[in-house]
């Protein structure tokens, strides 16, 4: 090899491999020599004046390194020589340090280079290893150089040559990703703007184990390489757990060189003080005290950024807490087809499930099936991921099946995931471990809690005999992504993810604080429920009460099946008696069905009052359902039984319904009397509303008959009781009662205006069932006007809003619209149906109501 000047005095490697296969290899190894300012020694690289063996000596003379490459072939042989090219170079190189990389597959090595492999895998003083590309050996070779070096020519070595400076070792090498990521572009965009701001030094990167904090990083490190000019470098500490190695593991990470006589932060700082770099550190949760090591890398370096993934916060000053979400999960209302295609939860599914199964294709149960298992896995990644990998064996449905219990599904992770995430039960496992006694034990309780929670929910379940120490360990389970806060306008709610929740159920039985826990949950719900009753003699319902059952759904839901599971009767019909505004007013009339039918089945083991009440709610769904003749049966053996115990609020209920049901039949007289003791009740209890249901009620007797100025007489007297004493119900049921008979007489402005103000005030209670019913008959008005395309949108809203918020209670109280042949063409106004489809029920409102 030819040079001129001044002698070079670094380090030579020496380069073997055949030359026409791997000649991109080659080139890989010489780029990543080069970068190291190194000499790479390669025979195409230098003049050739003498014989090929006689080259071949003084150039392993003047390497101080040998890298072999090899493949399939063995190489050819010279006439005079026995073994090939590579063999020669492999045996010529004695004891330089050797670094070995083979490349595979390889179904057509000659054998001659299989016994050379294995001759070289039995020299202990060797370094072997298999690649598969180009790009990967590139990216390994240079820290496998570094760390040769620091073994062979460090300080105190013996070596030939001069210590590598820090200045001149390779970048340490990001993890590279298997899959592309996925539904995460707005994740990607918030952290990439952060990361580039001058002002941000440290981004800790939080959320449950499994929601791909590591992989969102490493996307980052990538994306973000040429933003910092000494590039990205990546610190894996999930396999440590000393924090005092935590440093260490970072100065390995940057290739560097630590010296015995000082620490290796002094180090770390020494090489990053003058540095632009982004510095990742994954996996910190468990060595989260070695924090202050990361902030004094910052105080010395202000170059540096810091991306770190924890489950918990380091809580330094300089710290940016990103909490990084599941990923987004389809609307339930959407089309299960479309939703498989886009970017999110059931997106990655579909992605992984064809990894592991080529030909797997989604037909439309298929993908009604994925939607609802990435909902059912609240869009945990790995959970998603965990479960696609069963698609090998079982059809999206067939795996829906079996999700009851996620945590035994779900396992049998990737083998070069980490150890803790190869099921899900190890990866929440993994940050409940590092929980303290105290924190273990209220992360068990809170799983009693079916959807989300608040203080007061804690503080009724938590057993802690100071409330300190509870917000403390509510504290850590929030820093540990165990429990998620949400906060709203009035107080902060908290929740978990189904799957944890699952696993803290788990503890919690293992504990043998089940029964304890799930009675003050009941207990505490049904005190909620309660509270959230309307005042006696001001309204029959509150809107803002039924918001605040609504908020607590799912745990009303699960402390009654508790109650009843347990036998605890009075309680049951209590809390269901109780529930029954949000059952009716918010579309879940099925579920009390449900519930009554399971109180029904153990009616001879009730006290007689709980029985009736019973069989009053069987009779009140009946009655909601249009079902006449089941109603009128059901409610006349629950009256009778009310009237014997006395119970005045129910019987008054149950009276009216009966006498509702009389009109129907055109027997007044009955209806008079039934009425009329609902108004006597009313009256004695002090609640003013049930005069409104009197007088609405028998405002049908005049209109049946065609006499309308008196129907709305006595609708006008049923709307102002219903509006003195702020009752929803009989103000939506009279305002919409006075639109019929003023439609029936011909005065359409009247009927226009009330259902204009109904469909207001059903709006302010969310009732959308109900609204729909308003943009119905507002529709149908429209229409007899002439302003066919008014029409047409305000018939598309109301289809939309009737299909998602069900069965409209509203339907057994009022007169049925004045019939008439009413065409909404769809056909000639198509805008017009696409924009009442479209709209919400604010935005539907406000058209509906601008006139």
């Amino acid at each position: 090899m030819e040079s001129s000047g001044a002698p070079d005095h670094r380090l030579r490697v020496f380069v073997s491999s055949t030359l026409e296969e791997l000649e991109p290899e080659r080139l890989a190894v010489r780029d990543a020599i080069v970068r190291m300012r190194l000499v790479p020694v390669m025979f195409e690289l230098g003049a050739r004046p003498h014989p090929p063996r006689d080259v071949l000596q003084a150039y392993l003379e003047q390497s101080q390194l040998f890298i072999g490459i090899y493949w399939q072939s063995y190489g050819a042989a010279g006439s005079d020589a026995e073994i090939s090219g590579v063999d020669d170079e492999f045996q010529a190189a004695g004891d330089l340090p050797k670094l070995i990389y083979v490349k595979t597959p390889a179904p057509d090595r000659d054998p001659r280079l299989h016994a050379l492999l294995d001759r070289i895998r039995s020299d202990a003083r060797v370094s072997y290893r298999q690649f598969r590309s180009a790009d990967e050996l590139g990216e390994v070779v240079g820290d496998d150089i570094a760390l040769l070096l620091t073994e062979r020519f460090g300080p105190g070595s013996g070596g030939a040559a001069d210590p590598l400076p820090a200045d001149d070792l390779p970048r340490a090498v990001l993890p590279v990703p298997p899959n592309p990521l996925l539904g995460r572009r707005a994740e990607q965009r918030a952290l990439r703007d952060l990361l580039t701001d001058d002002d941000v030094r440290l981004v800790t990167l939080t959320g449950p184990g499994g929601v791909g904090k590591t992989r969102l990083a490493t996307e980052l490190g990538a994306t973000l390489r040429g933003s910092f000019s000494d590039g990205v470098r990546f610190t894996d500490l999930s396999t440590l757990s000393d924090p005092n190695l935590v440093a260490a593991a970072v100065a390995q990470s940057l290739s560097l060189r630590t010296m015995p006589n000082r620490s290796a932060v002094e180090d770390v700082v020494a090489y990053l003080r003058n540095r632009s770099l982004l510095m990742i550190v994954d996996n910190m949760e468990h060595l989260a005290e070695a924090g202050s090591m990361i902030g004094t890398v910052l105080d010395a370096a202000p170059g540096v950024t810091v991306l770190v993934t924890s489950r918990v916060p380091l809580r330094l000053t300089y710290e940016h807490v990103y909490e990084v979400p599941p990923l987004s999960i389809p609307d339930p209302a959407e089309d299960p087809v479309a939703a498989v295609h886009r970017d999110g939860a059931a997106l990655l599914f579909v992605e992984r499930a064809r990894a592991v199964r080529g030909d797997f294709r989604i037909g439309t149960d298929d993908a009604a099936a994925i939607v609802e298992i990435v909902r059912r896995l609240d869009g945990l990644p790995l959970a998603i991921e965990l479960a696609a990998a069963k698609v090998r064996i079982l059809t999206p449905r067939a795996l829906l099946d079996r999700l009851t219990s996620r945590l035994g599904t779900l396992t049998g992770g990737a083998r070069d995931l980490p150890a803790r995430q190869r099921t899900l039960r190890d990866t929440i496992a993994w940050s409940y471990q590092l929980l303290p006694a105290d924190e273990q034990r209220l992360f068990a309780r809170l799983g009693v809690f079916a959807g989300g929670f608040d203080l007061a929910g804690i503080d009724a379940v938590a057993g802690f005999a100071e409330r300190y120490a509870e917000l403390e360990a509510l504290g850590a389970l929030v820093e540990s992504s165990l429990v998620t806060p949400a906060r709203r306008e009035r107080e902060t709610r908290f929740t978990m993810l189904g799957i944890i929740r699952e696993y803290a159920l788990e503890r919690l039985r293992e504990a043998g604080d089940w029964d304890d826990t799930h009675s003050r949950h009941a207990r505490h719900f049904v005190e909620t429920a309660v509270r959230s009753a309307p005042p006696i003699g001001r309204s029959s319902t509150d809107p803002a009460a039924v918001d605040r059952l609504e908020a607590e759904h799912d745990n009303l839901r699960a402390a009654i099946s508790w109650l009843i599971d347990t036998e605890q009767w009075v309680d049951a019909v209590r809390l269901a008696w109780l529930l029954w505004q949000l059952w009716w007013l918010r579309g879940h009339v099925d579920e009390a069905a449900r519930t009554v039918q399971r109180l029904l089945e153990h009616a001879a083991e009730m006290p007689p009052r709980a029985h009736a009440n019973v069989l009053f709610g069987d009779g009140a769904i009946a009655f909601l359902s249009g079902d006449a003749a089941p109603a009128k049966e059901k409610l006349e053996r629950a009256l009778e039984m009310l009237r014997e115990y006395d119970d005045g609020d129910v019987t008054a209920r149950a009276a009216g319904m009966l006498g509702q049901l009389a009109l129907e039949r055109g027997d007044y007289d009955e209806a008079r009397a039934l009425l009329g003791e609902t108004k006597e009740i009313g009256e004695r209890l002090g609640e003013e509303w049930m005069a409104a249901l009197y007088y609405t009620r028998l405002g049908l007797v005049p209109l049946n008959d065609g006499d309308h100025p008196a129907a709305v007489e006595q609708f006008y007297d049923g709307l102002r009781v219903a509006r003195k004493t702020d009752d929803y119900l009989g103000e939506v049921v009279a305002l919409y009662s006075l639109a019929v008979a003023n439609t029936s007489a011909g005065d359409l402005d009247s009927a226009d205006g009330q259902l204009q103000a109904g469909l207001r005030v059903s709006a302010s209670a969310r009732d959308e069932a109900g609204a729909a019913l308003y943009l119905r008959a507002l529709a149908d008005i429209a229409d007899r006007r002439g302003a066919a395309e008014r029409a047409v949108r305000l018939a598309a809203a109301a289809r939309k809003l009737g299909r998602f918020g069900g069965a409209a209670w509203m339907r057994a109280y009022v007169p049925a619209w004045p019939s008439r042949a009413a065409t909404f063409d769809r056909d000639a106004y198509p805008e017009a149906w696409a924009q009442g489809t479209q709209d919400t029920l604010r935005t539907a409102v406000e058209f509906a109501t601008d006139s």
